[in-house]
């Protein structure tokens, strides 16, 4: 089951219409109906919103298909993906984690969303490949391969890849938030 199929089921769920979700996060219904019937992928930040409106987190999309395990392999990933940013997910099945830990790819010219995004907690991140622009309010920090970034979550955020070339870092987030 797709989590598209997943926000549907948690929707009607609570008795909400397309409309009082629409409502909610400022999409249109058409916009809504479409992820939920898995005919559009929203950005990341998009589909944190519709969770949000939903009461539930992207982590909880996914609930149903943990389990606890001791190793990971490819198969084992969550895997978000849009037009320009993969988010992978390797410790997604474990139940109650205290982190989030996630692999970003940014194509080249991408961001995580438009708007900045804020939450409880912290991120530490680390560039494995190419550069990326961590922008924290409305400073700009320019982070290279093999170069890392600490900062709290409280902060509005969101990753830019301003290069020609795709980008790649290894993030953990605490709490999990998806």
């Amino acid at each position: 089951m797709g989590y598209g199929t997943k926000l549907r089921d948690i929707r009607k769920r609570l008795g909400l219409t397309l409309e009082d979700i629409s409502q909610k996060t400022g999409f249109t219904k058409s916009f809504i109906s479409q992820i939920e019937n898995g005919k559009n992928s929203p950005s990341i930040a998009s589909l944190k919103k519709i969770c949000y409106a939903l009461g539930t987190t992207i982590s909880e999309l996914f609930e149903d298909e943990r389990n606890i395990v001791n190793t990971f392999s490819n198969e084992d990933y969550n895997v978000l993906k849009n037009k320009s940013i993969t988010m992978t997910f390797p410790a997604s099945k474990v139940v109650n984690r205290k982190l989030e830990p996630i692999i970003i790819e940014l194509e080249p010219y991408s961001e995580t969303g438009t708007d900045s995004y804020h939450h409880v907690g912290e991120e530490f991140g680390f560039v494995l490949e190419g550069e990326i622009v961590v922008v924290i309010g409305t400073e700009e920090y320019k982070i290279k391969q093999g170069e890392s970034i600490y900062f709290s979550s409280n902060l509005p955020h969101r990753i830019r890849n301003r290069t020609d070339k795709p980008a790649k870092a290894f993030w953990v987030d605490t709490p999990p938030s998806f």
